[in-house]
């Protein structure tokens, strides 16, 4: 179980994890920023997958009820092959696995999920990769308003007395009649 801020120092080091088609058992897990780095023996033969985080489709929390009324909790990475999901914690804290919940998501800049009755659910909303948390309010300030637009401020505000001043039933000196 990692302490909040303590996960990234854990970060190059191997976890092993258990495998149930691997021989012996168990992998070998390395979790980056930007991949994760899964390694382990299948018949005989050494394999090592890496995998980028953004395969991945979220940061999944897991709630299990104990037989004593209490709860366990488990912290994974949530991938469509279940092959390649990976543990990142167990525990029965429900306040340090919900500090590590925001830091993984945080940290690997993927989705927090909650599982609920089999179906993962999305908790932080996305449109695609993008991470979508509303529209800002624009700001309605009037001294912004009352300025000239650019290409007007470059041209001298007209003085009404110097405009010609226009007699009622004079004659115009050009006309087009």
């Amino acid at each position: 179980m990692f302490e909040h801020g303590k996960a990234a120092e854990a970060l190059p080091q191997f976890r092993v994890q258990p495998d149930r088609r691997a021989d012996e058992g168990e992998r070998r897990v390395s979790v980056g920023r930007r991949d994760i780095l899964i390694t382990r023996r299948l018949a005989g033969v050494s394999m090592m997958i890496t995998v980028p985080v953004r395969a991945y489709r979220g940061v999944a929390l897991e709630v299990e009820p104990r037989g004593d009324g209490g709860a366990s909790y488990r912290l994974s990475l949530a991938h469509r092959d279940p092959d390649l999901d990976v543990v990142l914690a167990e525990t029965a804290d429900g306040g340090a696995v919900s500090a590590d919940w925001k830091y993984w998501a945080a940290y690997l800049d993927l989705p927090r999920l909650a599982r609920e009755e089999g179906e993962l659910e999305t908790l932080d909303p996305r449109i695609g990769e993008v991470a979508y948390r509303g529209a800002l309010e624009r700001r309605r300030n009037i001294v912004v308003q009352q300025r000239r637009p650019r290409f007007s401020a470059r041209r001298k505000i007209g003085e009404p007395a110097r405009a010609g001043v226009v007699h009622e039933d004079e004659r115009e000196i050009i006309c087009y009649e």
